[in-house]
């Protein structure tokens, strides 16, 4: 283990490579919701997860056909998978099916969790034993929130199992109120594994998280790119474009309907999210142009204040479906397209390009 800690606030200023770096790896990059069940309901989740809602489970028929997809994905190019929810380890059969397929096939992993199975010694042997040894990293969570829901000695027992076996763990802490957040912070790092690495971020308006007041200082979202991670995969096989704002938000008033991956496969719809161009203009060159086009329309967003880029795309749909359209036609634009070509070029010395030139077919069984 290391006796060094590191410590990270999430200020939303990191450098251009940064920048460049994540955006480029979220060209092979794939994330599952296994589901939006969660034994915890934090006041700021931004899927609105809660443990007294019928929601369902990934269907344990479609994680093994998705299983067997991992080596042809990673012959394609795809380098990582995360698992999230709602909490992932509901379904943990299902996400140990995917994670081992993916890791035999040398497809990086990790899990995105609330800790919450450390409340007994016997659920954390289970998740470490289905899990242990074949996801690569662990995003957990804690804060104010959660403390409301799960005691930090039991969450700091799922975190240190999860140091001993894994080689990356990483605490994410929503920060809204200064001297809470210190006090927590405090308490983790005196319990908590020191190689377990902390990060501050700020609570974002979306999910429940929406009526929270900012904690963090407001930009333009015009400036900002647009940090989707990756086609999002839902239990119910729908594909979306990103694991934040509009994972569950918006959801049927944006234009980012990837199909239907349980029918058609995981290549495919990680190929639409790669080819949709207006998505890609949002990742490439941010919200200026399409804030423009829809004041040009008439159709001022409600969001076209200061606020994060996420929260900004939340807002720009219409129920009525009208700015979807706009926004869509307008990308369709061929000269679009050529300058997108050149601005990927620019900023990555080239296009992203599949390692191998045909996906296999998707034999689908009904």
């Amino acid at each position: 283990m290391s006796e060094a800690r590191s410590f990270l606030a999430q200020t939303g200023r990191g450098s251009a490579a940064d920048l460049s770096r994540f955006q480029r790896q979220a060209w092979s990059n794939l994330v599952f919701s296994v589901t939006r069940r969660c034994p915890l309901q934090c006041a700021h989740c931004i899927t609105s997860s809660a443990p007294d809602r019928a929601l369902p489970l990934l269907d344990p028929d479609v994680a093994s056909r998705w299983a067997g997809e991992m080596e042809d994905l990673a012959r394609l190019g795809l380098r990582h998978v995360s698992f999230t929810g709602g909490e992932p380890t509901l379904a943990l059969p299902q996400v140990e099916a995917i994670a081992r397929a993916a890791h035999r096939a040398g497809i990086a992993t990790s899990v995105v969790s609330s800790g919450s199975w450390g409340r007994s010694s016997r659920q954390i042997q289970r998740v470490m034993e289905a899990l242990g040894n074949v996801i690569d990293s662990w995003d957990l969570g804690y804060d104010r929130f959660h403390a409301a829901f799960l005691p930090l000695e039991n969450f700091a027992q799922a975190a240190n199992a999860a140091a001993k076996v894994s080689g990356s763990v990483c605490v994410r802490i929503c920060d809204d109120r200064g001297a809470e957040t210190r006090a927590i912070v405090a308490r983790l790092w005196q319990q908590l594994d020191p190689a377990v690495s902390l990060l501050v971020q700020p609570v974002h308006a979306l999910g429940r998280g929406r009526d929270k007041p900012a904690s963090a200082a407001r930009a333009r979202p015009e400036t900002m790119l647009c940090l989707a991670t990756g086609p999002f995969v839902r239990e119910d096989g729908t594909g979306g474009p990103c694991c934040a704002g509009l994972a569950y938000d918006a959801r049927g008033r944006h234009p980012f309907d990837l199909g239907d991956a349980a029918r058609d496969g995981l290549v495919a719809v990680w190929r639409r999210w790669r080819e949709d161009q207006l998505l890609r203009l949002f990742r490439l060159a941010g919200l200026t142009l399409p804030l423009a086009w829809l004041k040009e329309e008439g159709l001022s967003a409600e969001s076209a204040g200061d606020g994060h880029v996420c929260e900004t795309c939340v807002k720009l749909w219409d129920a009525d479906g009208r700015a979807a359209t706009i926004l869509r036609e307008r990308a369709a634009d061929p000269a679009l397209a050529a300058r997108l070509d050149d601005l990927e070029t620019t900023l990555f010395g080239g296009r992203w390009a599949e390692t191998a030139e045909q996906a296999p077919a998707y034999d689908h069984v009904a």
